[in-house]
């Protein structure tokens, strides 16, 4: 069995499951965000120590919503999770002392595309992508079989591909400008809608149930979103031949409004054999993608068999 920890900048979870991914037990509670390093690290420990139970442990996976250094266990700061500090924080190694079992650590984007991989759409592949479009484009790339980190550790950042250039691109909270996120987001994608004159709530759920009755300024932020969608996923299709893309949070929540002009958007910018047979389709975990998560931290090999996906084929 696996100690799961998910730490989000809103809340957070630790789970005991096995590693088919059935859960034991799990506890959750909010997230002190700005209370600083030690006191974040101490609310994870009792999170953990209250889950645990009488079983024998292999050892814990850390689903991180901030940057990851997975090579070296280290987190650092993020605008959600600030506390963790610039110069990175040694979680895996401070909750190893602890708890006494081992720890692996990886951002959440990428522990969600080894969930998917192995448990939800992506099952099947050797060459995939996954990309959570929420308040940010998070995305991690499976190839060969094996996740993708880079040099690093932040290979594949697909939504800070740049999709407009020149004065008028949009600033991005990265500090750069034109890229995927800033125009394809939720946030994003709301803020494109209220400067278009939509005066309705500011959140991407509601844009998208605007879009769905009919309201033309939501409709039009939407198809914006899907094209430059399009053309970030016609980057990686050229660079990776991918088998499958997989689309998380937004995607999902409006499949019906963003999938079909994401598809044409990337036909139209990546040669036909490299999206003959490409699949581009919904994130199947639901909520259970963060406890998943958390799991394929620790224990990332071993996918499932292979199952049908409910997307479009190219």
């Amino acid at each position: 069995m696996i100690l799961g920890i998910d730490l989000g900048g809103t809340k957070s979870a630790a789970l005991v499951l096995h590693e088919d991914g059935v859960v034991v037990r799990r506890v959750a509670a909010p997230t002190p965000a700005h209370a600083g390093a030690e006191a974040l690290f101490a609310f994870l420990v009792g999170l953990a120590q209250q889950v645990r139970g009488p079983e024998t442990l292999t050892g814990v996976g850390v689903s991180a919503g901030a940057p990851a250094d997975a090579q070296n266990g280290l987190v650092f700061a993020a605008p959600n999770l600030p506390g963790w500090g610039p110069e990175g924080f040694p979680l895996a190694a401070r909750l190893a002392d602890v708890l006494h079992l081992p720890v692996q650590l990886e951002n959440d984007a990428d522990a969600t595309a080894l969930a998917e991989w192995r448990f939800g759409a992506g099952q099947g592949t050797k060459n995939m992508a996954f990309l959570t479009v929420g308040t940010g484009i998070g995305s991690g790339l499976i190839l060969n079989g094996a996740l993708h980190r880079g040099r690093r550790g932040a290979g594949g950042e697909v939504g800070h591909i740049a999709v407009v250039t020149g004065p008028e691109a949009r600033s991005c909270s990265c500090g750069l400008r034109g890229c995927l996120e800033a125009y394809a987001s939720g946030p994003s994608v709301t803020r494109i809608a209220q400067e278009r004159g939509w005066q309705g709530e500011a959140s991407g759920r509601a844009v998208v149930e605007a879009a769905r009755a009919g309201d033309p300024i939501c409709r039009g932020a939407l198809a914006q979103a899907a094209e430059h969608l399009g053309a970030g996923l016609a980057t990686l299709a050229m660079l990776l031949d991918l088998e499958r893309i997989v689309l998380g949070t937004l995607a999902v929540h409006a499949a019906d409004l963003l999938l079909e002009p994401i598809q044409q958007s990337l036909r139209a910018r990546a040669w036909p054999r490299l999206t003959e047979g490409l699949e581009v389709v919904p994130a199947a975990l639901g909520d259970r993608a963060q406890d998943l998560a958390a799991l394929c931290a620790f224990a990332p090999s071993a996918p499932a068999p292979s199952a049908p996906t409910n997307g479009g084929t190219l």
